[in-house]
């Protein structure tokens, strides 16, 4: 009787723990010539049932690689998902424009499990219109920032204008010489909320008709013509509530609660501000749980004589903010806070918010945060002239963690 196996099984061998030895690789190869042979129905009965047999006396890795062979034959919707599923922040590695392991104490939004027989997702973090499926597979929730792993897939595929345009280069100058980061980012049209209703905090309104932020850059890379991994970062620094009369009145980050719901809305993706737009409508709700054990804050509380000074240095796993203290009347757009790691070099600022610095591969347990003018450090300190820092400071500091 021939014996089936289901998407489920493929699945359940996906999933085990595997190792490799000589004899796998051999039983391999000979699986190998036997997918490779001819088509007609007579091979098909053959090569069925001497495939069995070669699985029957397999390892499970040789079995899992051999049934996702198969299925990949057999439904290639569910093959293009599987990979996916679950797995966009190791997809993407450092092929993103923010720095950071985030699989590291990442939640899971869809499991393996969630693919149908047709290879369909059933799950709300899975939402298909106008033949663009939008997925958020992930999410780390770190105390500074939300980090959503996120899939798009395009029925038709994308432009190879679209494309071309979403690959993002920026130049930053290194102590040793001109280095080159490129990825691709997609814009996106977005408004979001942050419900801290159940703390008695009210609502967070992200909405750039307001005059509040949304986020805009998916940051990642094509994985091909029809398929996009990213990272959508929610900044957690500079939230507020709106009252009715238009006045904002500013959450500080300590005081927010650590469960709430936040809730994102995407109408468009595109990659040039006058070029190709894909519309439809993506609505997710996520319950948020805060991660705050790795962030450590510093109370520095201090300025020179003129009012210039460093607040709360906090960091994460991933980032470290120091927050800028002016006099009243003063304008914070006049200076820059630059950051240096224990080895003298300087930081890297992380997505939009410049003073917002990234913390990976980097010895952050001892820094240097230095105040500037902003027109000083523009023609004095920035790039390789950040050597240039301790003398044109108005205000420095050492942080310890």
């Amino acid at each position: 009787m021939r014996q089936k196996y289901t998407n489920k099984d493929y699945r359940r061998i996906l999933g085990m723990d595997l190792t490799e030895s000589a004899l796998v690789r051999k039983k391999m190869q000979e699986a190998y010539r036997t997918i490779r042979k001819d088509s007609c129905p007579e091979k098909n009965m053959r090569r069925e049932k001497s495939l069995r047999g070669l699985i029957m006396g397999m390892s499970a890795v040789a079995a899992a690689l051999v049934l996702s062979m198969t299925v990949c034959v057999a439904n290639p919707s569910l093959a293009a998902k599987l990979p996916f599923i679950g797995n966009i922040f190791e997809t993407l590695g450092a092929d993103s424009g923010y720095a950071g392991d985030f699989k590291q104490d990442a939640v899971r939004l869809v499991e393996p499990e969630a693919v149908q027989e047709d290879g369909a997702v059933d799950s709300p973090y899975v939402q298909t219109d106008n033949g663009i499926t939008f997925t958020i597979s992930e999410c780390n929730y770190e105390s500074m920032a939300m980090y959503l792993a996120v899939g798009i897939e395009s029925e038709e595929g994308f432009s190879e204008d679209l494309r071309n345009f979403a690959r993002y280069r920026s130049y930053e100058e290194t102590a040793e010489s001109e280095m080159a980061v490129s990825y691709s980012a997609l814009y996106m049209k977005s408004t979001s909320e942050a419900d801290f209703s159940a703390s008695g905090m009210g609502i967070y309104e992200g909405d750039p008709a307001k005059g509040t932020s949304s986020p805009y850059w998916i940051q990642g890379k094509f994985v091909d013509e029809h398929t996009f991994a990213g990272v959508i970062r929610v900044d957690l620094m500079h939230m507020g509530i709106l009252d009715r009369n238009g006045g904002w009145s500013e959450i500080r980050n300590e005081d927010l609660p650590d469960e709430f719901v936040y809730h994102l809305h995407v109408t468009e993706l595109f990659a040039d501000f006058k070029g190709e737009r894909l519309s439809g409508s993506w609505d997710f709700a996520l319950d948020v749980k805060l991660n705050r054990e790795a962030t450590i804050k510093k109370e520095i509380n201090d300025t020179n004589e003129d009012g210039i000074g460093i607040g709360t240095v906090t960091k994460t796993a991933y980032e470290l903010y120091a927050e800028l203290l002016v006099p009243e009347g003063a304008d914070r757009l006049d200076y820059v806070v630059a950051i240096c790691d224990a080895e003298g070099k300087p930081l890297e600022s992380q997505a939009e918010y410049a003073e917002i610095y990234s913390v990976y591969g980097r010895d952050t347990d001892r820094v240097q945060v230095y105040v500037v003018d902003y027109m000083t450090y523009m023609d004095e300190c920035k790039g390789n002239n950040y050597r240039n820092l301790p003398e044109k400071a108005v205000y420095q500091t050492e942080v310890v963690f």
